[in-house]
């Protein structure tokens, strides 16, 4: 997959776009849904399926005075593109002078001018341009007046619940991670650099690896979880912990996990975390001597259920 910012008028003819236009937050079962059709539809006409995303993320600066946190990094929204078959992402700068444009003069400028596409996929609620005033009728009667088809596709449902990036936000900060699981199609993703810690873990007798998730990403409700680790290729199960410590009066909010099967000094190494299940609630003990009896029973606790998941069956 190609990471673009332009495409010339040789590029056009010769490899003409579909596009699928969204945040793609989480790229979830409904987003997963129509990429597919994205790239089947391609296949069938010769084109290239291309995604267009902004940066940064349109949200950050229609509504600046809000704190945004999103379900997954642009990376992670990379790798997933990439493994669906999309052959371009196209990341343009976004502004209050695009955040601006009318409807008609999105499409003209970038949907027309910019790409040339071909065919224009979206999903039941998007939407664009000026205050978000376009839906997804305007596009298609743009489409007819300018030159370009457009798909419009319908929510997927699970469980009668239409799958959405929101509805995933509230299961994660509720910490149900196996609801986020279903509606994402994945188990929710937690990966980055091995930092300092303060060595608590250590102390305790449970050494635990530090992770520096990106700032951007939102971390679901704090407590205690049973996860896999992925390292170099294999994957071990872990127990992770999200939050501030309050057994120790800590106030910085950190992400470490314990890793019982693998004995290393992981510092500096990159890990991918997948959560399974919210094991409890952060608790602030009565001393680490309490805290240390807590872990041993979490870890036992995480086995069993880590011991049950699907995931268990991908372990190298």
């Amino acid at each position: 997959m190609q990471l673009r910012k332009t495409f010339t008028e040789q590029e056009k003819q010769q490899n003409p776009l579909a596009i699928a236009l969204g945040n793609f937050d989480g790229v979830h079962r409904g987003h997963r849904f129509l990429l597919q059709q994205c790239v089947e539809k391609s296949k069938a006409k010769g084109w290239a399926p291309a995604v267009l995303l902004w940066d940064p993320h349109p949200a950050t600066v229609v509504a600046p005075q809000q704190e945004w946190k999103f379900i997954l990094s642009p990376a992670q929204k990379e790798r997933f593109f990439a493994a669906l078959g999309i052959e371009y992402l196209f990341r343009l700068p976004f502004d209050t002078q695009v955040a601006a444009l009318a409807p008609a003069e999105f499409a003209r400028r970038y949907l027309v001018d910019l790409f040339g596409a071909q065919e224009v996929f979206v999903g039941f609620n998007f939407s664009f341009g000026r205050q978000g005033s376009g839906t997804p009728e305007t596009l298609q009667q743009l489409g007819e007046e300018m030159g370009f088809a457009v798909s419009v596709i319908e929510p997927v449902r699970i469980d009668g619940q239409i799958v959405s990036s929101t509805l995933i936000r509230q299961k994660l900060l509720a910490g149900d991670i196996p609801a986020a699981t279903q509606l994402l199609g994945y188990a929710p993703i937690l990966e980055g650099m091995v930092v300092p810690g303060k060595g608590r873990g250590s102390g305790l007798g449970f050494p635990t690896a530090n992770l520096a998730v990106p700032p951007e990403q939102l971390l679901p409700a704090f407590g205690v979880y049973a996860a896999f680790v992925e390292y170099a290729g294999r994957q071990y199960p872990g127990v992770l912990n999200i939050g501030a410590n309050p057994t120790f009066n800590s106030k910085q909010v950190t992400v470490e996990i314990h890793i019982p099967g693998l004995q290393k000094n992981l510092y500096q190494e990159y890990l991918k975390i997948s959560l399974v299940q919210r094991i409890r609630d952060e608790i602030k003990f009565a001393s680490p001597e309490a805290l240390r009896a807590q872990i041993a029973r979490d870890i036992k606790r995480a086995d069993r259920i880590l011991q049950e998941s699907p995931l268990q069956d991908d372990r190298q």
